[in-house]
C-alpha cells in the first residue's frame, strides 16, 4: 500500500494543493494501518511540504474527549486540518479551533445519499443552522471551514455561501460521485477546495500505470476547474 500511495503522491504533487487521507481505511487495518497513516503523512510532508494535509476523521464528541482528539491529530501528527461532525454542538468543535494554525472543517451539507434525512430537516433546515453556527465561530477563531457536497442542489450551495461568506468550503463529490463542478464554482465562489478522490486515486487498474493515470486524471481536473473560473 505505501508504494501505491507514494506513486499517487509523486504523480499529483505538482498540481495538488491538499491531500485528504481517510482515517477509516487506515484504522480498519489495525496497528499496521496506523503505521501506514503515519508513513503517508510523512511522505506528504517530505514530497509536498506546501500541501495541506487534511485528516478525514469526522470526529465528534463531548468537549473533554474532543480535546484529546484535537491533541492526537494536531500535536502528534503533521496534519494541518481535520474534518469533524457538529452534531454535539459548539463545545465539540471549539477544542479543535483553539489550535490557531490549524483548520477545523465541519460537516454541513454532505454528498452522501442519506444526508438529506437529517441535514435538510426542519424550518430552517439543520444545514442552515450548522452554517450559522460555523459562521459565528469563524468570526472569533478565523480557522473554520465547512464540507459542502457537490452533489447538492446549486440553490443550497448558494444559500450556504450567503450565510457564511468568509468560510472556505471543502467540496467533495466531484469525480466518481458525479457532482456538478460548474454549478459549485458558480454558486460557492472562489473560496473553495475541490476534492476529487477515487477518480484520481484509482484512475488505473494497472500497477504499472498508476503514476501516469493519476497524473492525467489530476491534470484533467485542474483544466476543468480553470474552465469555470
Amino acid at each position: 500500500p505505501v508504494d501505491f500511495l507514494t506513486d499517487v503522491i509523486l504523480a499529483t504533487k505538482k498540481v495538488a494543493v491538499a491531500y485528504k487521507p481517510n482515517l477509516a481505511f487506515y484504522e480498519a487495518a489495525g496497528e499496521s494501518g496506523w503505521k501506514l497513516f503515519y508513513d503517508t503523512v510523512s511522505i506528504l510532508k517530505n514530497e509536498c511540504p506546501e500541501c495541506l494535509i487534511i485528516a478525514d476523521a469526522k470526529r465528534g464528541d463531548v468537549g473533554n474527549t474532543a480535546k484529546f482528539y484535537a491533541k492526537a491529530f494536531f500535536e502528534k501528527t503533521p496534519c494541518d486540518a481535520i474534518t469533524i461532525s457538529p452534531y454535539m454542538g459548539e463545545d465539540s468543535i471549539t477544542p479543535f479551533t483553539e489550535y490557531k494554525d490549524k483548520a477545523t472543517i465541519v460537516l454541513c451539507l454532505t454528498s452522501n445519499p442519506g444526508a438529506p434525512v437529517l441535514q435538510m430537516e426542519g424550518n430552517p433546515p439543520l444545514f442552515h443552522k450548522t452554517a450559522e453556527m460555523v459562521n459565528g465561530l469563524n468570526k472569533k477563531y478565523k480557522n473554520l471551514w465547512m464540507v459542502v457536497g457537490a452533489t447538492r442542489d446549486s440553490d443550497h450551495i448558494k444559500t450556504l455561501r450567503s450565510i457564511s461568506p468568509e468560510v472556505p468550503f471543502l467540496v467533495p463529490g466531484i469525480g466518481a460521485q458525479g457532482g456538478d463542478l460548474e454549478a459549485v464554482l458558480k454558486n460557492a465562489g472562489n473560496d473553495v477546495l475541490i476534492n476529487a478522490s477515487r477518480s484520481i486515486l484509482y484512475a488505473s487498474k494497472s500497477k504499472e500505470m498508476v503514476r501516469i493515470s493519476s497524473e492525467a486524471a489530476a491534470l484533467e481536473m485542474i483544466e476543468n476547474i480553470r474552465k469555470y473560473l
